[in-house]
């Protein structure tokens, strides 16, 4: 097993209690379950990104969201950190995919047409996120946003 594995625990996400997410679609609000969060870092000869992917639920619906940061120097790539920023997604060719968002509704997940997610505020020593994000879908048109705050991630190095 690697030292990264070793390091798993992912019952630092059920301590996480200050963590909170909601999702507004259809004039409701709804408050979601944190399924998962993880920071990851890739490494390639010409770029390297930390990635974060977050997994929310509550019955039938889910939302995932995985935001592309960087690039970043070797040196950078190593601290818990993320830009604040909006990291934006589009399904034209060509456009932006740093923040995807992905809903999921009964058995089924939408094709997402634009999304975006906005950090607001990272705490690197108690590794939590806080923002708010953006997502329409196409065939069926659905639009939905929310916001995510204090929430836990793991940080697999």
């Amino acid at each position: 097993m690697s030292a990264a594995c070793q390091k798993y625990n992912p019952a630092e996400l059920v301590n996480c209690e200050k963590a909170a997410m909601n999702v507004h679609m259809n004039g409701q609000s709804t408050s979601l379950k944190i399924k998962s969060s993880t920071l990851l870092r890739t490494e390639s000869l010409s770029r390297s990104f930390k990635l974060l992917s977050l997994e929310a639920y509550i019955d039938t619906m889910k939302v995932v969201m995985n935001i592309a940061d960087g690039p970043y120097p070797t040196a950078g790539l190593a601290n818990d950190s993320l830009q604040l920023k909006t990291y934006s997604y589009s399904r034209k060719a060509g456009a932006d995919t740093s923040g995807r968002v992905v809903l999921g509704i009964k058995d089924r997940f939408y094709v997402t047409d634009s999304a975006a997610v906005t950090i607001t505020e990272v705490d690197v020593a108690a590794r939590t996120i806080t923002g708010t994000y953006y997502i329409q879908t196409v065939n069926p048109v659905r639009e939905a946003n929310g916001a995510f705050t204090k929430v836990c991630y793991l940080s697999i190095k």
